[in-house]
C-alpha cells in the first residue's frame, strides 16, 4: 500500500514571515510527531542552516507560484501510482510518500520513518533545482521507490568491505533504479539526466565508460566520477546510471526483471565483468575494415 502525505495546505502557516527553525519544528511534528522532525533535522547537522539551508527554504516559501507548480506535479506522479506499482513492481512494501519542506536533505530521499519505508519529496530542493515539472516529479519518485523495492527483495543492502564492492553496489542500485523510473514512466529509453545531448553522448561511448568503470573498480579506485550532478568524468555527470542501466537492462535479456534485483555482490561483480567483456567485444566487431 502506498500512503501520501501531502503537506502542502500547511506550508502556508510558514509563508508571509521571518522563517524559524521553532516554526519549521512544530511543522515538521505536525506531518507525524516529533520524531519525524528531529530526524529531519539530524540529517541536515552537518549544515550551516543560516547560511546553507534558511536562504534555500526562504526562496521556496516566496515562490508561490513555484511551490503551486511543485504541488501540482506531485498530484500528478502520485495519481493512479500504487496500482501502477502494483503490477510492474510486484512485492512492493507498504511505503508512505510525503511532499515537505525540509532542511535541504534532498529533493527525494528513501528512508525509513517508524520502521516503514518512506519516500520524501522536499519542496525546497525542488525549486532549488528547478525540478517542478512533472517530468522531474515523477523521476524523483520513481527512483526512490525503485531503490525501495530493490532493498525489499534483497532483503536488504548487503555490507561491503571494499571500494569496490562500494562501486559495483552503487552500479547495481543505480541501474535497478533507473530501470524502476523507465518502467513506472513507460519508456524504456527515459532518462531524467538527457538534457543537452546526454544520452546520445553516453550511447556514444558506452564502452569507453564501461571499460574506466571496470578498471577503476579491479584498482580499488573511487567511482563517485560517475554518480552526481556535482562530479563528471570526461566532462559528463551521472554516467553511471547510464551504465548501470545498460547493466541491468542486459541482464534482463536472461532474467526477469525482478530477478535481476536478488543477485548478490558476488554474480554482480561476475555478470559485470562478462558485460564489459561483451561490450568491448561488439565495440571490436562494429570498427570499420
Amino acid at each position: 500500500m502506498i500512503t501520501v502525505y501531502d503537506t502542502f495546505s500547511a506550508l502556508a502557516a510558514l509563508s508571509g514571515k521571518a522563517f524559524t527553525l521553532d516554526a519549521w519544528r512544530r511543522y515538521a511534528a505536525g506531518i507525524y510527531d516529533a520524531s519525524f522532525a528531529n530526524k529531519i533535522e539530524a540529517d541536515a547537522q552537518d549544515y550551516n542552516l543560516k547560511e546553507q539551508v534558511f536562504p534555500v527554504i526562504e526562496a521556496a516559501l516566496g515562490d508561490a507560484a513555484g511551490l503551486a507548480r511543485a504541488h501540482a506535479s506531485f498530484l500528478q506522479a502520485t495519481e493512479s501510482l500504487a496500482e501502477r506499482v502494483g503490477q510492474l513492481l510486484p512485492g512492493m512494501p507498504d511505503v508512505d510518500i510525503v511532499f515537505y519542506l525540509g532542511l535541504c536533505n534532498g529533493a527525494g530521499w528513501a528512508t525509513e520513518f517508524r520502521g516503514q519505508p518512506a519516500v520524501l519529496i522536499g519542496v525546497e530542493k525542488v525549486l532549488e533545482l528547478s525540478w517542478e515539472a512533472e517530468a522531474y516529479m515523477k523521476s524523483l519518485i520513481y527512483h526512490e521507490l525503485g531503490h525501495i523495492w530493490h532493498k525489499a527483495q534483497l532483503g536488504g543492502w548487503p555490507a561491503v568491505k571494499t571500494q569496490a564492492e562500494r562501486s559495483l553496489l552503487q552500479l547495481y542500485q543505480e541501474g535497478i533504479a533507473m530501470r524502476c523510473e523507465q518502467l513506472l514512466c513507460g519508456d524504456d529509453a527515459f532518462y531524467h539526466q538527457n538534457r543537452d545531448g546526454w544520452l546520445s553522448w553516453c550511447r556514444e561511448n558506452l564502452a569507453e565508460i564501461a571499460t574506466e568503470f571496470a578498471r577503476r573498480v579491479a584498482a580499488g579506485e573511487s567511482t563517485q566520477d560517475f554518480f552526481g550532478d556535482w562530479c563528471a568524468w570526461r566532462g559528463h555527470s551521472d554516467t553511471g546510471y547510464f551504465l548501470g542501466c545498460e547493466f541491468v537492462r542486459h541482464g534482463m535479456k536472461h532474467l526477469p526483471f525482478p530477478e535481476t534485483a536478488k543477485l548478490l555482490l558476488p554474480e554482480v561483480t561476475t555478470a559485470f565483468g562478462e558485460y564489459v567483456q561483451n561490450i568491448n567485444n561488439n565495440a571490436i566487431m562494429e570498427v570499420p575494415r
